[in-house]
C-alpha cells in the first residue's frame, strides 16, 4: 500500500475518533482535593456558611500578637504564616465566600477555534487522567508530611493565630490544595523531561566510541526540538506571545544542530546555504552552551520564586516532600550548587575536547605533509 494512502487512512481514522469523542464524551477536569479539612482538624464538622469571623481575623491579623515556641522551624513558620495570611487576605477581598463555593466542579475554558477543539477532544481525557493520578500521588505525600514534626509545629502556630474552628481548617486545607494543584503540571512536565533525558543518555552510551559525538549532536537537536514543542504547548494553552517566540527560537536551534549549515557565497553568485559537518569540539561546545542556558533558567527560577508566587523548582521539591507550607530552601540550595559544579565540569571537559581536536588536526597535517615528500 502506498505511503500516501496509509497517511490518508490514518487521518480519516483519527478524525472519526475525535468526532466520536466529541459527540459522546465530555472531558472534565479532575477536582483534585489534595487536602481535606478533616486532616487539619480531626473533629471537623460541616456547617452552613454565614459567619465572617475568619475573614475579619485575616483582615485584621496585622494587629494580632503571635507567640511561637522556639523550635527548629520557627523562622520557616513565620514566613509560611505570612504567605498564607497574604494569600487568604487577597482571596477574601476578591471572593468573600471562597471557602464555601456554590459548586466545587472545576470550570473549563471554552474551545473557540476548530483546531483547538480538535486537539482538546483528542488529548483532554488522557491529560485529565494523568493529572488525577499525579493528584493521588500528591495526596500520599501530603499525608506523609502531616505525620512530621515540621507540620505539627506549623499547625500549632497556625491555629493559635487564626483560632481552632471549622473555617480555619478549611482555609488551611484549601491553601495546601491550591499549591498542590499548581504542582501537578510541573510534575507531569518533569516526568516527561526525565524520560527524555534517560532515553538520550542510554542512546549516547550505547553508541560506539566513534559515533558518540554524532549521537550527541542528534540528541541535542531532538532536545531543542522537544523544548520548542513544550513551549508551543504552553503558548497555545496560556496565550503568551513571548513563549511562542521562544518556541520558534528553540525549533531553529534544533534544526541547525540536526542539519548544520552556513551562509556561503562564490564569486559572481548569490548567497546560499551550504551544509557543514560539526567536529567533536563544536558538538562539545554546543552541549556546554545548551547546559549553560538550562542552568541559567533554573537559577532564575530559584532566585525569583517566592511562596506567594512559587517557581517550578519550589513546586517540584514541595511535591517530593509533601510540604506545600514551608519554603524548601535547603533543597533549592543543593540544586543550585549541583548545577554550578556540573557546569564547571562540563566546561573543563569542553576545553579538553577542543585541545584534543586541535592536536589531532596538527598531527593530521604533519602526516599529510610527510607523505608529500621533499617536493
Amino acid at each position: 500500500m502506498p505511503v500516501q494512502r496509509k497517511a490518508a487512512y490514518l487521518l480519516i481514522a483519527v478524525i472519526a475518533l475525535v468526532v466520536i469523542l466529541a459527540y459522546f464524551g465530555r472531558p472534565r477536569p479532575p477536582l483534585l482535593e489534595i487536602v481535606t479539612p478533616r486532616q487539619e482538624l480531626p473533629n471537623f464538622q460541616e456547617h452552613y456558611p454565614g459567619d465572617s469571623g475568619l475573614a475579619d481575623r485575616v483582615a485584621k491579623s496585622y494587629g494580632l500578637a503571635l507567640v511561637l515556641f522556639q523550635s527548629p522551624y520557627t523562622e520557616k513558620n513565620l514566613i509560611a504564616l505570612e504567605s498564607l495570611r497574604s494569600w487568604a487576605r487577597e482571596r477574601f477581598q476578591k471572593q468573600p465566600d471562597f471557602l464555601h463555593p456554590f459548586s466545587l466542579e472545576p470550570s473549563d475554558e471554552p474551545r473557540e477555534t476548530v483546531v483547538e477543539s480538535f486537539f482538546y477532544n483528542l488529548f483532554a481525557s488522557p491529560l485529565y487522567w494523568l493529572e488525577e493520578r499525579v493528584g493521588d500521588l500528591l495526596k500520599v505525600q501530603v499525608a506523609n508530611f502531616h505525620q512530621t514534626r515540621a507540620y505539627a509545629s506549623f499547625r500549632a502556630a497556625y491555629f493559635d493565630l487564626f483560632g481552632v474552628d471549622a473555617d480555619s481548617a478549611i482555609l488551611l486545607a484549601r491553601y495546601q490544595s491550591e499549591r498542590a494543584k499548581l504542582a501537578v503540571g510541573v510534575v507531569l512536565w518533569s516526568l516527561s523531561l526525565l524520560m527524555a533525558v534517560v532515553v538520550a543518555a542510554v542512546s549516547i552510551v550505547s553508541a560506539g566510541p566513534g559515533g558518540r559525538f554524532d549521537r550527541l549532536q542528534r540528541v541535542l537537536s531532538y532536545g531543542w526540538l522537544l523544548l520548542g514543542a513544550c513551549y508551543l504547548v504552553v503558548a497555545w494553552t496560556q496565550n503568551q506571545v513571548s513563549v511562542l517566540i521562544s518556541a520558534l527560537v528553540c525549533a531553529l536551534i534544533g534544526v541547525f544542530l540536526r542539519y548544520p549549515f552556513r551562509l556561503a557565497r562564490s564569486e559572481g553568485a548569490p548567497w546560499r546555504f551550504e551544509s557543514i559537518v560539526m567536529r567533536s569540539n563544536w558538538v562539545a561546545l554546543a552541549l556546554w552552551l545548551s547546559y549553560s542556558l538550562l542552568a541559567i533558567q533554573v537559577w532564575t527560577w530559584v532566585h525569583s520564586g517566592t511562596l506567594n508566587d512559587p517557581d517550578p523548582v519550589t513546586l517540584l521539591l514541595s511535591s517530593l516532600s509533601g510540604n506545600f507550607l514551608q519554603d524548601p530552601a535547603n533543597g533549592k540550595r543543593l540544586i543550585v550548587r549541583a548545577l554550578g559544579l556540573s557546569w564547571i565540569l562540563i566546561g573543563l571537559w569542553t576545553a579538553g575536547q577542543a585541545s584534543r581536536d586541535a592536536k589531532a588536526a596538527r598531527e593530521t597535517e604533519e602526516r599529510l605533509a610527510s607523505l608529500g615528500g621533499p617536493s
